[in-house]
């Protein structure tokens, strides 16, 4: 494996360009990351354990009660804390899908059932899953997905809501690549919000918060909250990360730009593998799957490049490589260097 279980750059590495990581290219706001400095000021004592500012305001974001919303330390803190605290005994996911998700509930004794995607609609989630459903009491989503870039149609993504509430099942939706949509309100799981209904949120990935550590899961009841965030560390999330989320939230220019950003080059990116005659997939994400020869990962390392082999990802093999969407000039760099390995 080139880059160790997820994407970010292996230390070990002699790396000059990260495409495996999937972190916004416009890089962290100057004022998330003054907030976070001027907090380490006082970071004498503990954090706030409840995170309440943070929450009140990512409530006003979503439009929700600050009781229905639980912080942690990233979305993989949440997912975690999810299962531990609901404990399904049989649970669906879709196939490829973020590792996560199977490692926690495997960790904690649950049954796991894959929905698998097929390439030949671009790994898109359909109607089809829908009578999958019935027998779990968990279901996982993510969209954008992670590593696929598809979005879950508005349409497909509420019957699948109301179908898991009729089953008596949680639908845990991971919208952590969301923002680099352009299109939150339109696409996000909140519009079909009901009790049993949790969605996950990452800072990390819009706002490049990854050595900070944050994301939300918001509830569609406050009691499940109350059970995840009963569950984990006390203090969970620091008090720089707490005060980097809130000066986040204000950053709405800064989310648009991100989004344009990442649309233009993501559009750049894919006609360039096209024409270099490499099959990419559709993507919504600030990433790219695509597929070429199982040797291309090895021979980019060499010049210096990162991707990310997705051999390990369950209905995928080692041919499927995951690239982020960097500024214009990086992802130059990586066109080139892609020509020159492709053509030997």
């Amino acid at each position: 494996m080139l880059n160790g279980k997820h994407g970010g750059n292996d230390l070990s590495l002699d790396i000059i360009y990260d495409f495996s990581a999937n972190i916004s290219p416009v890089g962290m706001p100057e004022g998330v990351r003054q907030a976070a400095v001027d907090a380490v000021m006082v970071s004498e004592g503990y954090p706030d354990p409840f995170c309440f500012e943070l929450r009140e305001k990512i409530g006003e974001k979503y439009g929700v009660p600050a009781d229905n919303i639980v912080c942690g330390n990233g979305a993989d803190d949440l997912i975690y804390r999810a299962v531990s605290a609901l404990k399904p005994e049989r649970a669906l996911i879709v196939s490829p899908a973020f590792s996560e998700y199977r490692k926690a509930l495997a960790e904690n004794g649950c049954e796991v059932d894959e929905y698998v995607l097929s390439e030949e609609n671009g790994f898109e989630v359909t109607e089809e899953i829908l009578s999958h459903i019935c027998g779990h009491d968990m279901v996982f989503l993510c969209t954008p997905n992670n590593p696929t870039g598809r979005i879950i149609a508005p349409d497909v993504l509420g019957r699948i809501s109301r179908e898991c509430e009729k089953n008596g099942a949680f639908l845990v939706c991971d919208e952590s690549f969301m923002g680099f949509t352009g299109r939150e309100k339109e696409l996000s799981a909140i519009r079909s919000l009901n009790a049993k209904t949790i969605i996950l949120s990452s800072f990390t990935k819009l706002y490049a918060m990854a050595g900070l550590r944050l994301g939300c899961a918001v509830c569609g009841d406050k009691d499940i909250a109350e059970k995840i965030s009963g569950t984990g560390q006390y203090w969970s999330v620091s008090t720089p990360a707490q005060a980097a989320g809130i000066a986040a939230l204000d950053e709405e220019e800064y989310v648009c730009k991100a989004a344009e950003l990442v649309k233009n080059e993501r559009e750049y990116l894919q006609n360039e593998l096209s024409a270099s005659g490499v099959k990419s997939y559709p993507s919504d994400a600030n990433f790219i799957l695509f597929r070429a020869d199982e040797a291309l990962g090895e021979a980019l390392l060499r010049e210096g490049i990162l991707v990310r082999c997705c051999g390990d990802y369950s209905g995928l093999d080692s041919s499927f490589y995951r690239i982020a969407v960097k500024k214009h000039d990086e992802n130059e760099v990586l066109i080139s260097a892609m020509r020159r390995c492709l053509n030997g």
